[in-house]
């Protein structure tokens, strides 16, 4: 059942992202290319901005611990 509502969720994701771009291209006029090209620099930056939060969060998690906040006193 979990699959089944997954698999609808990203269908309906994917159906309105294709709606808003068909939108933009059709009604409001934007150069297909241009929205395209948004879409690499937008999709670039979310990726450098997981992979610098998964590089601060490794980085946390191999520092030392001090001792004051030890569970054992």
């Amino acid at each position: 059942m979990k699959n089944r509502q997954r698999t609808r969720t990203v269908l309906l994701a994917l159906t309105a992202s294709i709606a808003l771009f068909w939108g933009a291209v059709d009604i409001v006029g934007v150069p297909a290319a241009r929205l395209a090209g948004q879409l690499v620099w937008v999709t670039l930056g979310v990726v450098m901005l997981v992979v610098t939060a998964a590089l601060a969060g490794w980085l946390l998690s191999k520092r030392p611990r001090s001792g004051r906040h030890s569970v054992d006193g």
